[in-house]
């Protein structure tokens, strides 16, 4: 959307483009690839496998794999810590396409953030499923693994009603699906609909996903 003028109509979020069209309802998605991360994501990496080993894994949307609790963004290392920092840029940066959020004082908006990791290996996925009581969610990729080889994240167009009618040239109700890479961080509303396909790489897939909560 760079280079696009953003306002609000109706409290709806809606981008104008050029010749009088505009998108009504657009759904953000910010991907950003974090730079200098190779050193991060090893520390991120060898911290996951270690509690893998040890620790009892988690079962929520997961089939298969090894899913940690939602304590990650306590974990004593340092390479978390720049991770949160990443956190904080990257909902920022959601946040300038509000008008009443990018207008605030610094101060004035908070919001709290909780993260777990997933080990996905052969034939691991996750079910289409959203994150309730969260505003933003978001995944960061330690390690992508093999990209040729399943384990995308996938979503499904907000908008049921576009099903009912396929309309020539356009690609509404699409999935829209997003191939990983080690580094990259993306960030959408948590009642985005997603899911993760199957994984059938030969070494290990980790990421790393978090909720975000505005206040």
């Amino acid at each position: 959307m760079t280079g696009n003028r953003t306002a609000t109509v109706d409290d709806q979020l809606f981008v104008t483009l050029d010749n009088d069209l505009a998108l009504l309802f657009a759904t953000p998605l910010l991907r950003r690839t974090m730079p200098d991360a190779a050193p991060i994501n090893a520390g991120l990496r060898a911290e996951v496998i270690r509690r893998a080993a040890s620790e009892p894994g988690v079962r929520i949307s997961n089939r298969g794999g090894w899913q940690s609790k939602t304590d990650l963004l306590e974990w004593q290392v340092p390479e978390v810590a720049v991770l949160r920092g990443w956190i904080v840029a990257a909902v920022k940066t959601m946040s300038t396409l509000s008008p009443d959020l990018s207008n605030r004082a610094p101060g004035q908006t908070q919001f709290k953030a909780y993260a777990w990791a997933n080990l996905n290996r052969m034939h691991d996925y996750n079910v289409a499923h959203l994150h309730p009581e969260s505003h933003f969610s978001g995944v960061y990729y330690v390690d992508a693994g093999n990209a040729q080889t399943g384990g995308t994240i996938q979503f499904t167009d907000p908008r049921p009603m576009a099903r009912a009618m396929p309309t020539p040239g356009f690609n509404f109700d699409r999935v829209l699906t997003v191939v990983p890479t080690s580094g990259l961080m993306i960030l959408f509303p948590s009642w985005l609909e997603h899911w993760v396909a199957p994984y059938d790489g030969p070494n290990e897939r980790i990421s790393i996903a978090f909720n975000c909560t505005l206040r």
